[in-house]
């Protein structure tokens, strides 16, 4: 290659690379993946996010016991938030397909499993 065709080469990449616009990370409850019943350790879909799509015996094991201050439900099946681990105790949620909300703190604190009704 002569070095007029380098230089010319060179501009062209430099120029491609400068139309690269770098990706933007979800947030919020745009992180919950569709076709996923999601919880949130925050408000508004905020804090630490667990995702499922056949439930949990023991929220414990996702880092998010006790604390589901949100929930968006991109399912099409209902699901269920238990106060006792294994699906045992009462059932203080139930969340249908589609819903996206904040959980009041009184229930928040108490879910400690998940699973489809």
């Amino acid at each position: 290659m002569k070095l007029r065709e380098l230089a010319v080469t060179a501009l062209l990449v430099l120029g491609m690379s400068g139309l690269a616009v770098p990706a933007q990370a979800a947030a919020g409850y745009d992180r919950c993946p569709n076709g996923h019943f999601c919880l949130f350790s925050a408000a508004n879909g905020g804090g630490r996010i667990a995702y499922f799509r056949l439930g949990s015996t023991d929220l414990r094991l996702q880092n998010i016991d006790a604390q589901a201050y949100s929930k968006w439900n991109r399912t099409g099946r209902y699901w269920d938030g238990f106060t006792e681990y294994n699906y045992r105790g009462g059932v203080i949620f139930r969340s249908g397909p589609g819903q996206q909300l904040n959980v009041p703190a009184d229930v928040a604190t108490q879910v400690h499993s998940v699973k489809p009704a």
